[in-house]
């Protein structure tokens, strides 16, 4: 069991948990023991495995690393040979008690007005002046579990001419103002808030809500680019590191005794450096579960030329403008197939493909494999 799935364990009988806090930790507590059904694998040379079974929550750490790896596969041809960045916007402190209050009309309202500050600013003249195109990630944590809302963006440097005839090629170094765009993207939020909130949407005392605006309009929102990736193999590690991650992950975590928790965070005002913070279980998952998505809520969007509704035709088109040598994808691994219908593993014996003898429900305990292997 993972260290994680002993905290949601531990955690299950607190009473403020709604239903589904509960049921998450349910999930990650049960992921990948008995408690989910297992699966028992036999081998021609006479050896018996037997595999639990995941709980594909979204919020599991165990679940994403084969998702993440299916999916970052699935991106490789959709690379474009060009530089990549890596934007990152961020919002004022004051800005969140009411996206805590309003998580779902929050989320959706910095996806729409990220991915309209990116177009904005890069069709004006003295940036791109194309038309571009993206992904984004939505993240709402710190090292220190707190919460805090951002979006990372990955966005290749270059665009569609307005009449989608030519490939406009960006700088190396630069994608576009940083200043113009964090203007832009204060703006647009702001707007988008108060307009919900003019019309009753959101959730909360107004004066507090139209105070909490106010004081945002004075506040910077930050907004940052990292400089660009290298090549492919760079731009598909950071798609790994940002799209499947969850709040915290198994190594961070550094013991569960005694009723608490001991987990690493990185100080990023002093280089990084890494410090032990102690939390009590309940403390703990209260931050923890402060990231759960909304229900239906995507965390991972495209934008632009790459939105989903036409994403195939813009690459081909794209890739058709450049020059001919650049028209094929990146080289590199071939998309992941989807998980066989039956699960097969290699023994660890011998080497050859195992077969599945049958499932077991969470309801019917696995046999021991001792007794199977001699029987």
């Amino acid at each position: 069991m993972s260290k994680l799935g002993q905290i949601a364990l531990m955690g299950q009988s607190l009473a403020w948990l709604n239903g589904r806090e509960r049921s998450v930790l349910r999930h990650i507590g049960d992921c990948q023991t008995p408690r989910m059904g297992t699966n028992a694998l036999y081998c021609q040379c006479g050896n018996i495995e037997l595999h639990c079974n995941s709980c594909r929550d979204r919020h599991c750490p165990l679940c994403q690393g084969a998702a993440r790896a299916r999916w970052v596969a699935d991106r490789m041809g959709e690379l474009l040979p060009c530089p990549y960045f890596h934007v990152v916007f961020t919002v004022p402190h004051e800005l969140v008690p009411l996206a805590l209050a309003n998580r779902h009309l929050f989320y959706q309202a910095l996806f729409r007005t990220v991915h309209a500050a990116l177009k904005d600013a890069a069709l004006h003249p003295d940036n791109l002046g194309a038309k571009i195109g993206g992904l984004s990630v939505l993240h709402t944590w710190n090292q220190k579990l707190a919460f805090h809302p951002h979006l990372h963006c990955i966005v290749p440097s270059g665009g569609l001419s307005p009449e989608r005839d030519r490939w406009i090629a960006g700088r190396s170094d630069f994608l576009v103002s940083v200043r113009r765009l964090s203007a832009i993207f204060r703006g647009k939020l702001l707007e988008h808030l108060e307009n919900a909130l003019e019309a009753g949407d959101l959730q909360g005392d107004s004066q507090r809500m139209h105070r909490a605006l106010r004081k945002a309009a004075g506040k910077s929102f930050v907004v940052y680019a990292k400089p660009p990736f290298g090549g492919p193999e760079q731009v598909l590690k950071y798609l790994g590191r940002y799209t499947h991650r969850v709040g915290i992950s198994e190594q961070r975590i550094v013991s569960v005794k005694d009723g608490q928790v001991r987990f690493l965070w990185a100080d990023r005002s002093v280089g990084g450096r890494r410090n032990i913070m102690t939390l009590p279980v309940g403390a703990f998952l209260q931050k923890f579960l402060l990231h759960l998505l909304p229900k239906g809520m995507r965390k991972v969007r495209y934008f632009g030329y790459l939105a989903n509704r036409d994403r195939g035709q813009s690459l081909a088109r794209v890739r058709s403008l450049l020059s001919p040598t650049k028209i094929q994808p990146p080289p590199g691994p071939q998309p992941a197939p989807r998980e066989p219908l039956e699960l097969t593993a290699l023994c660890a014996l011998c080497g050859l493909t195992m077969s599945r003898i049958q499932p077991f429900p969470a309801s019917m305990p696995p046999p021991e494999p001792e007794l199977e292997a001699t029987g």
